[in-house]
């Protein structure tokens, strides 16, 4: 987008001061001389003012480009900073360029933009269309060169100046910054010691960060931060200790641009200050930038979202960080860093209008969330309506990460059986008061606390006819005889005193075989030529083991009467056999 125009004047270059590196570079100026040091041109006249009501304060510079390598001519550009948590229409802002003593002013009032919530702006001296991709909007000619050697930078609307800063010294081909060390502040801005050069490269030969947090000035170590007034040790995060937990491309209740979040999960306490956040690793789109420690405790979920005003953004809890970070709606990716390095990034192919991406808390790790199988659409309404928990931990997905089991929606290690761990025990093939495809069933010995999940069940244990489910976790004790039955109704069952697990594995009357493995493995099996109608096949109980069982010799008849009739102890210690 261009600004609006007046007629270019010529030209030329500022006379330059011989150069030295100083920090010295902005002249302290109190916001409540501002207002009374400039003058009343109004930010709109007759067509309105689309500025009015800002306050001072509300937008910041935050970061100027005076003195490029060369020519001036198209490089320069100054930056400024949204302070609020709300966008601000930029329409009939007045850019004014000046001497350090507030005269020789020229303005360039700007034509319609908007800078959303808590985001950085760039306005450049180039023409619009050979404008990089890194200028929000240029203002052309219309402010003449920047001057090199001293001059100031002002924001002003409706006679109100929002923030002045004067400069000097302009280090050729650096960016004076203010202290990337805090959020940008027009009363912090005023202080000489909080602005210093660039020495972060953007492109051949000139140093900034245009559009993107600045770079730490001299004071605090950029390791340490002030607790309770005392500096002390910065508790950087390391890879592992952050992770991108859950975020919302495309919310359905509010504008993408008010709405958007996103959230990540702190697994160790740790400080935030110098934590990056973006879409393409490198390019740095909010810094978390506090003299203060910024502290997160393992468990916190730390909301990143576009405005912080819960009338507009779809009623989010309040977020820890306004953070103009968009999101793609369709091949979209999101990072984290911390002072460079790259902590976690995930991406995504496609969203759902109105639900969040919610990573499976099971799976809360910056490797496994690569996996596009271990998410899911949020759950929860919040809100104005949409989908998802910004700001908490997510529910399950009813994902389960492999070698884990679930026990009340948490994912634990699964304990798998092994050979010996399991015995058949008991079958009844042939029942006699009700039909074989209702009475059926068998019973398994657990002689190790195990889980059943995965458990195979078949004739042939390479070609299984059942396997139990995985998720939450089927955990049998040792000691303990678990029944598997065709039906699971006693009325129509036999009688039986209890089922723990319904299968669709017939049993033959003779000739029969029945197996049980894990991933293919068998852990027991048995054979049988013949059967008794109404009577179970019953292990004896000195010979609970998965190779005695293999001799018929220690087989017999059930003998205890259940239910309708029909004998064994379905779920109970087998009686001696006779």
């Amino acid at each position: 987008m261009t600004g609006r125009t007046s007629r270019p004047r010529p030209r030329k270059k500022r006379r330059r001061k011989r150069m030295r590196r100083s920090r010295k570079t902005i002249v302290a100026s109190s916001l409540a001389a501002l207002v009374a040091s400039f003058g009343a041109a109004g930010c709109g006249g007759s067509s309105g003012s689309s500025c009015k009501g800002l306050l001072p304060g509300d937008l910041v510079i935050s970061e100027l480009f005076a003195n490029p390598k060369g020519t001036d001519d198209g490089k320069e550009w100054f930056e400024i900073y949204n302070a609020t948590a709300r966008p601000i229409e930029l329409e009939n802002l007045e850019l004014v360029s000046a001497r350090a003593d507030g005269t020789g002013e020229t303005v360039h009032r700007m034509a319609a933009a908007t800078i959303p919530a808590a985001a950085y702006f760039v306005l450049g001296s180039m023409l619009n269309s050979i404008k990089p991709e890194w200028v929000d909007y240029t203002y052309q000619s219309d402010l003449g060169g920047l001057r090199n050697d001293s001059g100031s930078l002002a924001l002003r609307c409706g006679g109100v100046v929002l923030d002045r800063v004067i400069y000097e010294n302009s280090l050729e081909g650096a960016s004076k910054q203010f202290d990337g060390a805090q959020v940008p502040d027009a009363v912090a801005n005023d202080t000489l010691t909080r602005w210093c050069d660039a020495t972060v490269p953007y492109e051949t030969d000139s140093l900034g960060t245009p559009g993107a947090s600045n770079e730490n000035c001299a004071g605090i170590s950029p390791t340490s931060c002030k607790e309770n007034g005392q500096v002390r040790d910065m508790v950087k995060p390391a890879l592992g200790d952050l992770v991108i937990s859950e975020f919302m491309p495309d919310p359905s209740k509010v504008s993408d641009t008010a709405g958007e979040w996103f959230e990540i999960a702190v697994k160790r306490d740790l400080d935030l200050n110098g934590l990056e956040v973006g879409n393409t690793p490198g390019t740095v789109k909010f810094r978390v930038a506090s003299l203060d420690c910024i502290k997160a405790r393992a468990g916190d979920f730390v909301l990143f979202a576009r405005s912080g005003d819960t009338a507009t953004n779809g009623g989010l809890p309040a977020p820890n960080f306004v953070a103009n970070v968009s999101q793609a709606n369709t091949s979209g990716s999101l990072f984290v860093s911390h002072n460079g390095t790259l902590l976690d990034q995930v991406t995504w192919s496609s969203s759902k209008a109105g639900k969040s991406h919610a990573l499976d808390p099971g799976s809360l790790d910056p490797s496994a969330n690569d996996d596009p199988l271990l998410w899911c659409d949020g759950k929860d309404a919040y809100g104005a309506g949409d989908f998802g928990t910004p700001g908490a931990a997510n529910p399950s997905c009813g994902i389960v990460p492999p070698g884990k089991c679930l026990v009340s929606g948490a994912p634990r290690d699964k304990v798998v059986p092994v050979a010996g761990d399991l015995v058949i025990s008991e079958v009844m093939p042939n029942p006699a008061a009700v039909d074989d495809a209702a009475g059926e069933w068998f019973e398994i010995a657990v002689k190790r606390d195990v889980d059943l999940n995965g458990l195979q069940l078949g004739r042939d244990i390479g070609n299984p006819a059942q396997t139990l489910p995985e998720g939450e976790c089927l955990r049998v004790t040792a000691g303990s005889f678990v029944v598997f039955a065709r039906g699971a109704e006693s009325a129509s069952n036999g009688g039986l005193p209890r089922v723990d697990f319904v299968t669709t594995l017939s049993l033959v009357n003779s000739s029969g075989t029945l197996a049980v493995g894990i991933g293919g493995a068998l852990l027991d099996g048995v054979s049988w030529t013949s059967s008794t109608s109404g009577a179970s096949l019953s292990l004896s109980p000195a010979h609970l083991d998965p190779t005695e069982n293999d001799n018929s010799a220690n087989w017999c008849d059930g003998q205890v009467v259940y239910g309708a009739g029909d004998k064994g102890s379905p779920g109970a210690a087998n009686p001696a056999c006779p």
